[in-house]
């Protein structure tokens, strides 16, 4: 049962939200202190989506694709709201018509919206839409049918709506959809906007109590409302004030109805504690649910990093190691003819350096594999035969190394590779230096 001082509880708007009146001048109603530091979060994120998806085709196509299937979704909704719902007018529930086109006017709406009554199944509820530069407010037939001769609490429903044209929540829907979107952050700012809304609805009404009255109606119907205890309803609040609830209520789009009556009237939670748990065991159960996993993913990302650079080396080692001759017997032994020998290596080496810078500087590449080492000199040296390590009877080695560098190398005196007389060239970025 309602408490006998009801109106009495019921304080009016804080003087900072409404401007004073002046005659013939819009009503001034300010947003909720969050809205617009949120909606700029919700930009900036939103501009960062739409350029990482920028960078990739396919990524911009599905993008397309959602955008189009939601475009023709909502031409749908509006089609049937334009056939099938009943717009208001001069001569369709002209009273009603009147009612809505004046509280437009006193938002100070420049062009006057559209108005449709609709009845849908028994939903208590309200909307307000856009097409192209349409604007439309939907009354919901059950909820004015619950609102009955309380012409207040249905001012409210309608100032609700309304505030949304008037503050621009439907603007640039398609720029800021991303951030909409975002899990928290886009909750957060439509929970915003609808206490912004309520702001105007109290406001358009003229009257706290059926405002708060109009809220009731919205949670408990139009018979139950007028029992109701809202005192009680305000204190039913702290019920949300665990981690849980607190989290769910992060994600949702809309405060809850107890939340948006203690906003109208501040003296219906006189005494109740204020809620302090519920913020602080959510923020711990989301380092739970996020930061641990993340933790855990980027060491195990590291460790996964580690394997693969360590299964590079050895692959390195073993192709080099490959190339290694057993029973290799020196071809070379005259201390004269290993002289002769260094210098056609150098020769060599350098020959075949000059095949890779000149490849290098036509592809931005060099080769991975030692066998394409003769490829690329009957590219580029057709004409001449591919030079043969005399120390080893074969040919020369190559290993590919980080950045475009490698080392050529000779097998040296011993006729053997990975030893410490082997003669190597180091290539790196396009120059040589012999060792």
């Amino acid at each position: 049962m309602t408490s006998p001082d009801f109106n009495a509880t019921v304080a009016a708007p804080r003087p900072s939200l409404t401007s004073p009146a002046v005659p013939g001048a819009p009503l001034q109603v300010a947003s909720w202190p969050t809205e617009k530091a949120l909606f700029v979060l919700v930009l900036l994120v939103s501009l960062g989506l739409w350029a990482l998806l920028a960078i990739s085709i396919l990524g911009l196509a599905y993008v397309a694709l959602i955008g189009l299937f939601l475009f023709f979704v909502h031409l749908g909704f509006v089609t049937h709201l334009r056939g099938s719902a009943v717009r208001l007018g001069p001569a369709q529930f002209p009273e009603l018509y009147a009612r809505v086109q004046e509280l437009a006017r006193t938002a100070g709406l420049g062009t006057e919206p559209e108005a449709y009554l609709l009845e849908s199944g028994g939903s208590l509820n309200a909307l307000a839409t856009k097409f192209f530069r349409g604007r439309m407010i939907v009354l919901f037939s059950d909820l004015l049918d619950a609102c009955g001769d309380d012409l207040v609490a249905r001012d409210m429903v309608i100032g609700h709506e309304i505030g949304h044209l008037k503050a621009g929540h439907l603007d640039h829907v398609l720029l800021t959809g991303p951030g909409r979107l975002m899990p928290f952050l886009g909750a957060a700012y439509a929970r915003a906007c609808e206490r912004t809304c309520d702001r105007w609805g109290a406001a358009l009404c003229g009257d706290p109590a059926g405002a708060v009255r109009g809220l009731a109606i919205l949670a408990a119907g139009g018979t139950h409302a007028k029992r109701m205890n809202l005192q009680a309803y305000v204190a039913q609040r702290r019920d949300l004030d665990t981690g849980w609830m607190t989290l769910g209520s992060w994600l949702s789009a809309y405060p809850p109805l107890s939340e948006r009556v203690e906003l109208l009237a501040p003296a219906l939670a006189s005494g109740l504690p204020v809620n302090a748990r519920g913020p602080q065991r959510a923020a711990g159960i989301l380092a739970v649910l996020i930061v641990v996993p993340t933790l855990a993913f980027a060491a195990a990302g590291a460790i996964w990093v580690m394997a693969v650079a360590k299964f590079a080396g050895v692959s390195d080692l073993a192709r080099r190691e490959s190339s290694l001759s057993p029973a290799a017997t020196p071809l070379v032994t005259d201390p004269a003819a290993v002289n002769a020998a260094r210098l056609q290596v150098a020769a060599d080496l350098e020959a075949i350096a000059a095949v890779l810078r000149e490849h290098h500087a036509a592809t931005g590449k060099l080769p991975e594999y030692e066998s394409e080492i003769g490829t690329l000199w009957a590219r580029y040296r057709g004409d001449l035969a591919f030079p043969t390590d005399p120390f080893s009877g074969g040919t020369y080695n190559w290993v590919l190394t980080d950045g475009p560098s490698g080392l050529i190398y000779s097998a040296g005196p011993d006729g053997e590779t990975a030893t410490g007389d082997d003669i190597d060239y180091e290539l790196a970025l396009g120059a040589a230096a012999e060792s």
